[in-house]
């Protein structure tokens, strides 16, 4: 099945699939497959099941011919036509080679699901109500290497992105008080501008930000408090992350169903990238 399927990716194959799928697409020709699914048919049987003049029939077997799908067999007087079950084992093992589900496709589901959950959750929250998100990853590198991956620009601008998103501005001043702003941009050009400032800064081991996502308007869609410890253990680096958001908009649903997985996602490009610098 794999072997067929690999070799159906080449671009002569590709053409054939799409001018199968292009001659079922019509209901008429689809319906002549169903029968023919059942066993061969005279040309005139096939125009007497469907209700349809002859030569309109022979116009449709024609199309489906041309695809590869039906061949129509000369039996003297008779033309009998049949399935092509060669072709519908490989357009089956085209679209099989497609029905596995991509772990992007998965992530999608699981967004789509959180973002339905906090729009109903919306309508429902109290005032003053606060959300709390921890992550914990074991690192690669040394206390001080770990450090520079979240105070230093040139280092969070590998990292500071979920999948399929890119920094595209990022500009931190790492002590109290000061600045913390990230841009990501998505494939499509749209950008996401989060903004906010360093609380607590204690050098190499815990640092306290604000780094709220801003709405169209400018405005916070919610604060968001980050706590990152670090601990140093055997070869590797302990960090633990909280994150708590208050002061909900009602617009955030989609913001908010985003922060585990895609804090998740991040985490995991920073210990790749821990992992590939100490290699």
């Amino acid at each position: 099945m794999r072997s067929i399927c690999s070799d159906m990716r080449s671009g002569w194959v590709v053409m054939d699939v799409r001018r199968a799928l292009a001659a079922l697409s019509e209901s008429t020709r689809f319906r002549i497959v169903e029968l023919l699914d059942e066993g061969p048919r005279t040309v005139g049987e096939v125009a007497a099941t469907l209700g349809a003049r002859q030569p309109a029939t022979t116009k449709h077997l024609q199309a489906l011919e041309a695809a590869g799908l039906v061949v129509v067999n000369p039996l003297g007087r008779r033309r009998v036509v049949a399935l092509r079950r060669d072709t519908m084992r490989e357009l089956a093992a085209w679209l099989d080679a497609r029905a596995e589900q991509l772990p992007d496709e998965s992530v999608l589901w699981q967004y789509r699901v959180r973002v339905e959950a906090e729009e109903r959750r919306s309508t429902e929250m109290e005032e003053g109500e606060v959300r709390r998100f921890r992550f914990r990853r074991a690192l690669h590198g040394t206390l001080s290497h770990v450090w520079s991956a979240w105070t230093e620009e040139r280092v969070m601008r590998r990292w500071w992105a979920p999948d399929h998103f890119e920094v595209a501005d990022c500009s931190v001043r790492p002590e109290v008080g000061g600045e913390m702003r990230i841009v990501l941009r998505e494939g499509d050009g749209a950008e996401y501008v989060a903004s906010g400032e360093f609380v607590k800064v204690d050098p190499p081991s815990w640092l306290v930000f604000v780094l709220s996502p801003l709405g169209p308007d400018g405005e916070p869609l919610f604060r968001s408090r980050h706590e990152v410890t670090l601990r140093p253990g055997s070869g590797t680096v302990a960090l633990e992350m909280t994150i708590e958001a208050d002061d909900i908009r009602a617009e955030a649903a989609p913001a908010l169903a985003g922060i585990e997985i895609g804090w998740n996602q991040q985490l995991d490009r920073l210990a790749a990238l821990l992992e590939a610098d100490s290699a």
